[in-house]
C-alpha cells in the first residue's frame, strides 16, 4: 500500500478530488434520489438573480425552497422522486406556478422558467408533461417507469427482469442473471433505496438468480434505473452495469391494493424437450406439465399517519408453486426398460435381453432373481415424478418521517422467507438421476434500510444512507451418503454439494454519507461509503463421498453395481471413489470479514446554458484476510495459497459531458474506469479448498484398484506409501471407512446406509500414496476492471418521442482465468492424432502435452490469475415515447460484438469456475493468451426488445358502444436476438498413463482434468459455433371497472408468457468429435491402424450418438413454452 500513497495514480486521483471539493450547474446520478435545475429568465430572456424558487412533493406536501444564482441558475438536490410543483418568484414579478413535473430515480429534469410581469400578472398556473429530454444526463441509462413496472407482463414477477428491456444488457446463461457491455453477470451493482443489494458471497442480486423467485416483490418497486455506461462515480463496485431502484412510500392520501396472479396446466403449452422425451424414452411423465398450480397474491396500503409529516406504505407479497420435478432414465426408451435388467440375475446362459448380444457376456454370478428383482424396484423408487412445491412470503413495510421542511427520514426493513422440499435441483426433469439426490431450499432474509435527507442550506444537502441486513440460504439434503452414479441408468445418495448449513450466512453493515453543495456554475458532490461484511460458509462439496460406475454399457454398470450391493464375487467393482473431508472445521466453514472502504468526488460543471461538463474521482478497496493455513506440501501449493492480494490501486477518474446545441437535441458521451468486486466465494476457495481444510481424496478401479482403506472402528495410523487416513464427516463417525462397498439393504425407503469397509485394509506398495488437489489465486491476483466509452445523440421527435443513437465501447481488463499450475513445462511432447472430417479427408493434427507435474507431492493446483482482456462494441437504437394520451413505447435494438480471451459466463464464474485454457503456460494476452481470443460466451450479435403499453381511448358517440369500446389495455414485450456461441467437445478423452490419477496426457483433455475436452483449435476455435436465437413476445390484456363505491376499482387481465409458443432452445448437446484409438471403430467411422503406430496416437472421428447441437433445454427462468396467467386486483 505504501507504494501505492506515492504513484502518480494515487496522487492524480487525490488533486483531481481535492480540486473538485473546492471548486466554485446540473447535477448528476443520484442513488435513490431525483434533482430538479433550471434556469429563471424575465420575458426578455434575461436571467433572474436571487429568485425564489420552491418545490413541493404533491404526494406528501414538503417543501424545499432555493434561490437562483448570478446566472439565475438553480439547483434543488436529493429530492423523494414523485410529482412535484415548481413555484417561481421574484422581486417585481409575478408569480409562475408549474405543476405535474416528474422526478425520476438517478435522473435531473430541468425546468426552467419564465416569470411573468408582476403588472401583467401575479398567477400564471401551467400543467407540464413529463421529461422528454434530459440535457444534464452524460451516462448511458434508461429508466423503467413504475406504469412500465405494474403493467408489462413478466414471466415470475421479478423486477430486475425489465432490466432487459433496456440496450447492451443481455441474459448471462439461462438464469436470470444479467451482462452488462459484455462483461460477467457477477461484476453488476444492485441497489434499493441507496442501499447495496448485492449479496458478496456470489457476487449477484440477492436471492440469487437460480435461489428464490424474488425478493423485493414488484408491488413494492416504483421504478429504477438501469444504467450500462458513463454513470456517476457515485455508483461503483462494478465493472459492468448499476440497477438502482426505489421502493414506493406512502403519502397524503390513502391508497393500496390486493391481487392474485393465477396459473393451471390447462392454460399451458407442453415443453417440447419434455414432449421429446415423452415420446423417445416412452414416458407418460414426460408429458405430463411441470407448472401443476401457482398463485402470486398479497396487498399493499399506504398514507399518511400525521398529514403532511409522516406516512406509512407496507407490502406482504406470498408465494405458492406446484411444481413437480421429473426424474428418468435414458434406458428406457420405447423398446427397452430398466425392468428389463432383472432378466441378468434369472439363471439364464443366453438371449437374456431382446436388445441384442455382447451387452454383458454372461448372467451376473452369485445374485440371485428375488435380489435382482429388489435392486430392479429400488432404481424404480428413485425415478418418476416428485413434489417441489415453493413456499414464499415477504412483508416490506415503510416508514416515511418530514421531520421538517429540511429534513426527511425513511425507514423500512424486508422479511423474507423461502421453502422449496426437492427445490436444490431447480431443472424441470433430471436424466439418470434420483430422487434421493436432491435436497431442499430454505432462504431467509432480514434487510433494514434507513435514509436522511438534509437541507443544509439552500444550495447545500446531506444525504445518509444505512443498511444491516442478514442474508441466510441453506440446503438440506434427501438423504444421507454416499453418492453413487451409474452412467446411463440413475444416480442415488447424497448429491455431492448437500448438506450446505450456511450458503452462505453473510452479515453486511453499510453506512454511507454524501454532501452535495452547488457553487456558481459547480454541481460538486463528494461522499464516502462503508461495507462492512461478515461470511459466514459451511460447504463440504463431496463430504461424504461418492462411488461411479460408468464402465461400457448400463447393463455393464448395473452388474457391476449390484455386485457391490450384495456384496458379491470379493472386491470392488466400482470405477472410481472421491471424498473431500475437513480434518480442521469437520464441515469445509470459514468465517471471515470482507470489508469495502471507498470514497469519491464528482462536479457537474454547467460551463454554458448548453453544455455540462461533468468530472469525478472514485476509490476503492476491498479488504479480505491472508490463509491462515497455506498448503505446504510442495513449493508450489504454497506459492498460490499464502496470499490473497489486496489491491490498493483501484483509483477511476470518470468523464463526461452533455451538450444541447438545439432545444431538442443533446449530445452526451463519457470515459471512465469502473472496477468491480471480486467474489467472495474465490476468497473462500483460497482459504478453504486449498487442500489443507478440505482435501479430495480420489481412487480409480484402473490406475489403483488395491488402494487403501479402514475398517469401520478401527484406528487409522497414517503410514507413508501405505495408506492415508481421512475421517468421516456429518453423521460419520472418526475413521469410518472410506471408498469400501456402497450398502443397500432393499426394499426399505432409505436410499443407501453406511459405506462398509474390507476386513483387512489392502495395501499395494507399488502405487504412490494418492496426492491432493487445491486451490489458490496468483499471489498478484487483482480485481478486474473495465475502461468503459460512449457517444450519443438523442433527438425529440414530434408526437413527445424521442430517438438515441449511440455507441459503448467497454475494454474489459484483468479478467480472472484459472489454470492448472503444477504441470512440468519440461514434460512437453507433441502427440498427433488423425482428424476424419465427415466427408472422410484426414487431417494430422499435432497437440502439445505434458506428462509430468512439477511436485508429486501435490495434485492439481488450480490457481487464478488476472490476465483475461475483452472488447465490447455496439451500436443501438432507442426510441422512447413517455405516457401521453393513453400510450408508452420503449424499443432498444442492439448490435453488438463482443471478444474475450476465455472469460467464462457469470452463471459460471463463482469460487474458481472458468474458461480453462487448452495451454497452461499462457499468462496475458501478450504470452499465450491470444490464442484463445475469440467470441465471449456472453457474445448476443443482435438484440431487439420493444415494450408498448397502450390504453384504448376512440371518440365513439354511442355511449354503450365507447363503453365496451374503451378502458382496455394491451401491453406487450417483444425479445428478438441471435444466438449465443457453442464450443464443441469431445465425448472422451485419450487415458492417462500416469498411475497416480494425477495428470492426464493429453491437452485434448480440460486442463488435463481427463474430463472430455474441447476439440483442437485446428478443428474448431473456442465458441467457434453460433447457436440458435430466441424469439419471444408476452402479452397482456386488461380492463377496470368501478367497484363498491368511489375511489375504488376492480381489474382483471389475462397474460401470456410466449404467446406464439415458438420453441426457444436454450440449451444444445456440445459432443462434436470421439476419440478412438488406431485399428478401432467409433460413430461408425473407423481409424486406420496406421493411425495409432509410430507418432500417431489415435483418431478423433465424427460424434453421431447425438446430433451436434441438438436441443437440451427448451426452459429456463426467463423463456419456456407458452404460460398464461389469470389476474384479479382491487385499488383503493
Amino acid at each position: 500500500m505504501n507504494q501505492f500513497l506515492t504513484s502518480k495514480t494515487f496522487w492524480a486521483s487525490a488533486v483531481l478530488a481535492c480540486s473538485l471539493a473546492n471548486t466554485s450547474i446540473g447535477s448528476g446520478q443520484t442513488a435513490a434520489l431525483g434533482n430538479i435545475s433550471g434556469i429563471v429568465r424575465d420575458a426578455s430572456g434575461a436571467v433572474v438573480p436571487g429568485a425564489t424558487v420552491t418545490l413541493i412533493n404533491s404526494g406528501t406536501g414538503a417543501k424545499r425552497d432555493v434561490t437562483t444564482d448570478s446566472d439565475g441558475h438553480y439547483v434543488a438536490t436529493f429530492l423523494q422522486p414523485g410529482t412535484y410543483e415548481v413555484i417561481a418568484t421574484g422581486t417585481g414579478f409575478g408569480r409562475l406556478d408549474q405543476k405535474n413535473i416528474s422526478i425520476t430515480v438517478g435522473n435531473t429534469n430541468s425546468v426552467d422558467v419564465t416569470l411573468p410581469a408582476a403588472s401583467v400578472s401575479t398567477d400564471v398556473t401551467v400543467t407540464t408533461e413529463s421529461l422528454l429530454l434530459d440535457t444534464d444526463k452524460t451516462d448511458v441509462s434508461q429508466t423503467i417507469s413504475e406504469q412500465m413496472i405494474s403493467n408489462l407482463p413478466v414471466n415470475g414477477r421479478r423486477f430486475d427482469n425489465f432490466v432487459l428491456l433496456t440496450p447492451n444488457v443481455v441474459p448471462d446463461g439461462n438464469s436470470g442473471l444479467l451482462s452488462f457491455r459484455g462483461i460477467s453477470g457477477l461484476y453488476n451493482t444492485n441497489l434499493i433505496d441507496g442501499a447495496n443489494n448485492n449479496q458478496a458471497f456470489f457476487s449477484e442480486a440477492r436471492g440469487r438468480s437460480i435461489g428464490a423467485p424474488y425478493v423485493f416483490p414488484i408491488d413494492a418497486i416504483k421504478e429504477f434505473q438501469s444504467a450500462s455506461s458513463g454513470y456517476s462515480a457515485e455508483f461503483g463496485q462494478a465493472a459492468g452495469g448499476v440497477v438502482n431502484a426505489i421502493t414506493k412510500s406512502g403519502t397524503n392520501s390513502f391508497h393500496g391494493d390486493a391481487y392474485e396472479y393465477y396459473r393451471t396446466p390447462g392454460f399451458n403449452a407442453l415443453d417440447p424437450t419434455n414432449k421429446f422425451n415423452g415420446v423417445t424414452q416412452n414416458s407418460a411423465i414426460s408429458l405430463v406439465k411441470t407448472i401443476k398450480v401457482q398463485h402470486q397474491f398479497g396487498a399493499s396500503i399506504g398514507g399518511p399517519i400525521i398529514k403532511d409529516k409522516l406516512f406509512f406504505h407496507a407490502v406482504y407479497d406470498g408465494y405458492r408453486r406446484i411444481n413437480p420435478i421429473v426424474y428418468l432414465s435414458s434406458y428406457n426408451t420405447a423398446t427397452q426398460s430398466i425392468g428389463q435388467l432383472a432378466a441378468l440375475c434369472d439363471g439364464r446362459t443366453s438371449n437374456y435381453l431382446t436388445r441384442g448380444a455382447a451387452i454383458y457376456p454372461s448372467v451376473i454370478t452369485g445374485i440371485s432373481a428375488a435380489q435382482c428383482t429388489q435392486a430392479v424396484n429400488f432404481i424404480g423408487t428413485q425415478l418418476g415424478a416428485f413434489s417441489r412445491n415453493t413456499t414464499q412470503d415477504i412483508f416490506l413495510p415503510r416508514l416515511d418521517y418530514q421531520i421538517t421542511p429540511k429534513t426527511h427520514l425513511s425507514a423500512s426493513f424486508l422479511w423474507e422467507n423461502l421453502k422449496i422440499p426437492n427445490g436444490y435441483n431447480s431443472s424441470v426433469t433430471v436424466n439418470n438421476g434420483g430422487v434421493s439426490q436432491n435436497g431442499g431450499i430454505n432462504f431467509h432474509e432480514r434487510f433494514l434500510f434507513a435514509n436522511a435527507e438534509t437541507a443544509l442550506s439552500s444550495n447545500s444537502t446531506n444525504v445518509v444512507h444505512f443498511q444491516w441486513s442478514r442474508d441466510l440460504e441453506t440446503a438440506s439434503t434427501n438423504s444421507g451418503g454416499p453418492a453413487l452414479s451409474l452412467t446411463n441408468l440413475f444416480s442415488y445418495g447424497e448429491t455431492s454439494a448437500l448438506p450446505r448449513g450456511a450458503f452462505p450466512d453473510e452479515h453486511r453493515w453499510q453506512i454511507t454519507d454524501i454532501y452535495n453543495t452547488v457553487r456558481g456554475k459547480h454541481n460538486i458532490k463528494v461522499g464516502v461509503d462503508v461495507n462492512l461484511i461478515h461470511e459466514q460458509i459451511a460447504n463440504l462439496f463431496q463430504g461424504d463421498g461418492s462411488f461411479s460406475y460408468n464402465t461400457g454399457t448400463a447393463e455393464f454398470n448395473f452388474a457391476n453395481w449390484i455386485q457391490d450391493v450384495y456384496r458379491a464375487n470379493g472386491g470392488r467393482h466400482y470405477n472410481s471413489f472421491a471424498q473431500v473431508t475437513d480434518p480442521i472445521t469437520g464441515i469445509g466453514a470459514d468465517d471471515f470479514w470482507n470489508k469495502n472502504l471507498d470514497v469519491f468526488a464528482q462536479d457537474d460543471w454547467k460551463i454554458t446554458p448548453k453544455l455540462l461538463l461533468s468530472l469525478g474521482a472514485r476509490y476503492d478497496v476491498q479488504l479480505v484476510p491472508q490463509p491462515e493455513r497455506p498448503n505446504l506440501s510442495s513449493p508450489v501449493a504454497q506459492l498460490y495459497t499464502s496470499t490473497i492480494n489486496i489491491d490498493y490501486h483501484m483509483a477511476a477518474p470518470r468523464f463526461g459531458f452533455a451538450y444541447n446545441p438545439t432545444p431538442t437535441t443533446v449530445v452526451r458521451g463519457g470515459y471512465g474506469l469502473f472496477f468491480a468486486l471480486t467474489s467472495n466465494s474465490t476468497f473462500y476457495a483460497n482459504r478453504r479448498e486449498n487442500g489443507v481444510y478440505q482435501q479430495q481424496f480420489n481412487v480409480s478401479a484402473t490406475t489403483a484398484p488395491n488402494s487403501p482403506y479402514v475398517t469401520a472402528g478401527a484406528t487409522c495410523t497414517p503410514t507413508a506409501g501405505t495408506n492415508r487416513c481421512f475421517a468421516q464427516s456429518g453423521a460419520y463417525a472418526s475413521y469410518a471407512p472410506i471408498g469400501g462397498i456402497p450398502a443397500f439393504t432393499p426394499p426399505g425407503p432409505a436410499s443407501v446406509n453406511l459405506v462398509t469397509g474390507t476386513p483387512t485394509p489392502a495395501v499395494n506398495p507399488g502405487l504412490p500414496t494418492s496426492v491432493l488437489a487445491a486451490r489458490g489465486n496468483d499471489p498478484g491476483f487483482l480485481n478486474p476492471y473495465t475502461h468503459s466509452f460512449d457517444l450519443a445523440v438523442e433527438q425529440q421527435l414530434p408526437g413527445r418521442a424521442t430517438l438515441t443513437v449511440s455507441y459503448v465501447g467497454t475494454r474489459g481488463m484483468r479478467l480472472p482465468i484459472f489454470v492448472d499450475t503444477n504441470v512440468d513445462p519440461a514434460s512437453a511432447a507433441v502427440r498427433t492424432y488423425t482428424y476424419i472430417a465427415p466427408g472422410g479427408a484426414t487431417t494430422v493434427i499435432p497437440v502439445t502435452t505434458y506428462t509430468r507435474r512439477l511436485y508429486n507431492t501435490t495434485g492439481s493446483m488450480l490457481t487464478g490469475f488476472s490476465d483475461v482482456n475483452s472488447w465490447y462494441h455496439s451500436m443501438v437504437a432507442s426510441f422512447r415515447k413517455p405516457l401521453s394520451h393513453g400510450v408508452e413505447v420503449l424499443a432498444n435494438y442492439t448490435w453488438a460484438k463482443n471478444m474475450d480471451g476465455g472469460q467464462v459466463s457469470g452463471v459460471n464464474g463463482t469460487f474458481n469456475g472458468t474458461d480453462t485454457p487448452l495451454d497452461p503456460f499462457a499468462r496475458g494476452h501478450r504470452q499465450g493468451r491470444s490464442a484463445e481470443y475469440s467470441r465471449s460466451d456472453i457474445d448476443v450479435r443482435g438484440r431487439f426488445v420493444g415494450s408498448v403499453v397502450a390504453t384504448s381511448s376512440f371518440p365513439i358517440a354511442n355511449r354503450f358502444a365507447a363503453y365496451a369500446a374503451n378502458g382496455w389495455q394491451l401491453t406487450t414485450t417483444v425479445t428478438a436476438q441471435t444466438g449465443l456461441p457453442v464450443t464443441a467437445f469431445l465425448n472422451n478423452s485419450p487415458t492417462s498413463p500416469i498411475g497416480n490419477g494425477g495428470l492426464s496426457f493429453a491437452a485434448l483433455s480440460l486442463n488435463n482434468s481427463g474430463t472430455p475436452a474441447r476439440v483442437p483449435t485446428q478443428v474448431a476455435p473456442r465458441n467457434g459455433f453460433a447457436g440458435p436465437g430466441i424469439h419471444n413476445t408476452d402479452l397482456r390484456i386488461s380492463r377496470q371497472f368501478p367497484f363498491l363505491r368511489e375511489g375504488m376499482r376492480l381489474e382483471f387481465a389475462a397474460e401470456a408468457f410466449n404467446i406464439a409458443n415458438h420453441r426457444n432452445i436454450l440449451g444444445v448437446s456440445s459432443t462434436y468429435l470421439a476419440y478412438t484409438a488406431g485399428g478401432t471403430t467409433s460413430q461408425g467411422t473407423a481409424c486406420p491402424t496406421s493411425a495409432g503406430t509410430g507418432t500417431g496416437n489415435g483418431c478423433l472421428v465424427p460424434y453421431t450418438a447425438t446430433q451436434f447441437q441438438n436441443q437440451t433445454s427448451t426452459s429456463s427462468t426467463l423463456y419456456g413454452p407458452r404460460q398464461l396467467q389469470l389476474l384479479g386486483r382491487i385499488y383503493f
